[in-house]
């Protein structure tokens, strides 16, 4: 198969030099992976590996590389690899901030897909999509097929992040171990149509897919220094958009301890490493007492006209009648009206992990939850 190699002409990096341009085939793609770097390049044989195996087509995507002002050799890796790939790539390099900024980097790298998508022709096919991962992770072989599958129901799909390289005994895996048990909970107690059990909690940029049309309507990943996937993903729930959280949408990623994000998943594997007190959780009674809230309010949410249906939850919201009628009216679906009624708590109940994961069991066993 004959091989594409595609460069931004703007922002061309001289390290890359003079590279064959092949616009015809790269237009017909509809999918743009996105993919911010900033001094990674050890990470960035195995990333371009995950991508020359792909079960999806060559010529049905692009990988977009944002180099974030990178002071190591991860250019020129890339460009000793291009002769040998058969998928189009384009690259973009963006100047160096005094501090690494998370959010501005995948924002540049989310834009450089949404130019390569504007050349791919309208109509009729299936729709144009933009994904995001990051450097040091490893998206499973149909990473991209998955995606697009699941893209075909939803608006965004948040995939299952794996961290393979983490030891058996690592706190930080029971702890996500946990996370994932009480997503699995809310989602029996509180189901959601496009996102049901036993779903994940993930929400973190190594695995995010989106409608291009939802991308730009919500305006793109904040230019935050960390937590900007949380929180454009936050805003697309708000917004009434389908969000799925998919447990067949795979990525390995590394648990590193240095990573670009201040705050982001290396910041709290280094935390958790350099804890002496046994870890807190939250507690997951009340957890499920919230679930259920959010399972009463989303039920509520289709029966509105129903007088009584409404008093019964403006009694429970202490909000009248018609200012819930007119804020469901508001609201995309019922999940954006759920968050509107139950929003997440700013400081939720811990407790201690080992206690926290017997009494999860128990909720598990009593809700029949299909994690146990």
């Amino acid at each position: 198969m004959r091989s594409l190699r595609h460069v931004s002409r703007e922002t061309r990096p001289p390290a890359l030099g003079a590279l064959p341009v092949d616009q015809h085939r790269a237009a017909r793609a509809r999918i743009a992976v996105c993919v911010p770097i900033r001094d990674e390049s050890e990470y960035l044989t195995d990333l371009l590996d995950a991508f020359a195996v792909q079960t999806a087509a060559p010529d049905s995507f692009v990988l977009c590389l944002l180099f974030d002002g990178c002071n190591d050799d991860g250019e020129a890796r890339v460009a000793a690899r291009l002769p040998a790939l058969n998928f189009a790539v384009s690259v973009r390099r963006i100047e160096r901030a005094p501090q690494a900024n998370a959010g501005r980097a995948r924002r540049a790298a989310m834009a450089l897909g949404q130019n390569v998508l504007a050349r791919a022709p309208g109509g009729e096919g299936p729709p144009k999509l933009l994904l995001t991962t990051d450097a040091d992770s490893v998206p499973a072989p149909d990473w991209i097929e998955a995606n697009a599958r699941v893209l075909a129901d939803v608006d965004v799909v948040a995939g299952y992040i794996e961290r393979p390289d983490a030891p058996a005994h690592d706190v930080h895996r029971r702890i996500e171990r946990y996370w994932e048990r009480l997503r699995c909970l809310q989602r029996t107690v509180d189901p959601l149509e496009h996102d049901p059990a036993p779903s994940h909690p993930s929400q973190g940029g190594a695995s995010l897919g989106f409608r291009a049309d939802v991308y730009d309507a919500l305006g793109g990943f904040p230019a935050c220094a960390s937590h900007e996937d949380v929180g454009l993903v936050t805003a697309a729930r708000r917004a009434g958009y389908r969000v799925r959280h998919d447990r067949d949408v795979r990525v390995a990623t590394s648990s590193r301890t240095d990573g670009r994000a201040s705050r982001g998943l290396a910041y709290a594997l280094r935390q958790r490493q350099a804890a002496t007190a046994p870890p807190s959780v939250q507690d997951p009674d009340a957890a499920m007492a919230r679930y259920l809230r959010c399972a009463e309010v989303r039920a509520a949410f289709a029966r509105l006209d129903d007088d009584a249906v409404a008093q019964a939850l403006a009694a429970r919201t202490r909000l009248p009648t018609p200012q819930l009628r007119r804020l469901a009216a508001d609201c995309g679906n019922a999940e954006a009206f759920t968050m509107h009624l139950v929003p997440e708590p700013e400081n939720a109940e811990e407790l201690a992990l080992e206690r926290a994961e017997r009494r999860v069991a128990r909720l598990e066993h009593t809700y029949g939850c299909p994690c146990r």
